[in-house]
């Protein structure tokens, strides 16, 4: 777990002069990071014991937020400094929009949920606010703070996807491969660039901005531990107004 830190990152250097700026962001998403990561939906895929319907729910609400998700990294790759980190995320995005869309289709034929369902499903109220808060801060906001929210929900899915990856694959192969969709190397090469690219741009920021980008990454972090409840529990926890 990481240990919370409330200050600045000119603070969180002075404690810790070898720390990254994405080390700082995770610190100040405390408890929430932890908590996304960690959560007991997480580890339910892991050893193959979530409920058919629960994960069901969750793949659904997934399915409605790929589009949006897709529109995120395009205002990304329009707004990147350089040619290397638009191709980067151009990539991705690719591998998003065919892979990914694939391994729904054929979960959702396992799993007994109909076209009729996933197609016309609208986006439940944590989703919805995942979408605006991404759409709103690649969309409109700078680029270090729409790459703040792509990197909290691709760290989070790989923190746990590594850990999951160390137990024996359960039966479903929809469980299965979300894992191996989250543990490849190729997805962890994706994730460390996006370490790499946050930690080169964030220590030139005003403090200012890297106050924003830090809000984005917190909220992002709560809203995935809601995103793991709701699947989890059938309702949507209630959200925090300044996370």
């Amino acid at each position: 777990m990481t240990t919370q830190f409330d200050g600045s990152f000119r603070d969180f250097l002075a404690a810790d002069p070898g720390a990254r700026f994405t080390d700082w962001l995770a610190a100040r998403a405390e408890p929430y990071w932890s908590d996304a990561a960690n959560h007991v939906f997480t580890q339910a895929i892991g050893d193959g014991s979530v409920p058919e319907e629960a994960y069901a729910r969750y793949l659904i609400e997934d399915y409605t937020f790929i589009t949006d998700l897709a529109s995120t990294i395009g205002f990304l790759v329009a707004k990147a400094p350089a040619m290397r980190s638009k191709s980067r995320l151009s990539g991705f995005l690719a591998l998003l929009t065919s892979e990914e869309n694939d391994y729904f289709l054929r979960s959702f034929k396992a799993l007994g949920v109909d076209p009729e369902v996933y197609e016309a499903a609208a986006q439940g109220p944590v989703t919805r606010a995942f979408a605006e808060l991404l759409l709103t801060a690649s969309g409109k906001g700078r680029y270090t703070e729409g790459l703040a929210c792509l990197l909290c929900a691709e760290w989070c899915y790989l923190t746990w996807g590594l850990r999951e990856a160390q137990k024996p694959r359960p039966h479903a192969f929809y469980l299965a491969e979300w894992i191996d969709l989250h543990a490849v190397a190729g997805f962890q090469e994706f994730v460390g660039w996006l370490r790499e690219e946050m930690d080169s741009l964030g220590p030139a920021l005003s403090p200012e901005e890297q106050e924003e980008a830090a809000i984005c990454f917190r909220k992002m972090s709560a809203l995935e531990v809601a995103f793991f409840e709701t699947a989890w529990t059938g309702q949507p926890p209630t959200l925090p107004v300044s996370p």
